[in-house]
């Protein structure tokens, strides 16, 4: 059977495992440092609309959060082996991805019975700072076209 909690844990694993795969190559850089700031963006929305919705189980929803911060801390590690700094992530985009995981966190510890249930004033900032991670992944796209 399938189950729509499984695949989005599945596909984080897998995120997960192609983080860990590091290339320093200059010419493969950008793209690996841009789908891999793509990912970790989706699935901060992905984990951000639950949190909002009132009805993720808190089991999946903590499991979930910790697998967003490991494949942080693996893209940070890998980001500083890049050579072209051209092609690193910014650091004031991966100061906001370690922003965010810290209210996923905070997330994670808001529920009532099984269920994640947070306060006004967290979804509020949870909302915030993915619509600053969202911009932030556009103005790393346009440096890497050479437009910003």
């Amino acid at each position: 059977m399938y189950s729509p909690t499984l695949a989005f844990r599945l596909c984080l694993i897998l995120l997960a495992m192609l983080l860990s795969v590091v290339s320093v190559a200059e010419n493969t850089g950008q793209q690996l440092s841009l789908d891999k700031l793509e990912e970790l963006n989706k699935v901060s929305a992905k984990l951000v609309q639950e949190a909002r919705s009132s009805k993720a189980k808190a089991t999946p929803f903590r499991i979930d959060a910790r697998l967003y911060r490991e494949s942080l801390r693996t893209l940070m590690l890998n980001n500083q082996k890049i050579n072209n700094v051209k092609v690193r992530i910014p650091r004031t985009s991966l100061i906001n991805m370690v922003r965010m995981s810290a209210l996923l966190s905070s997330a994670a510890e808001c529920r009532t019975g099984r269920y994640i249930v947070c306060p006004a004033e967290l979804m509020t900032k949870l909302k915030a700072q993915q619509q600053l991670l969202s911009k932030d992944l556009d103005s790393f796209k346009a440096m890497l076209n050479g437009t910003g």
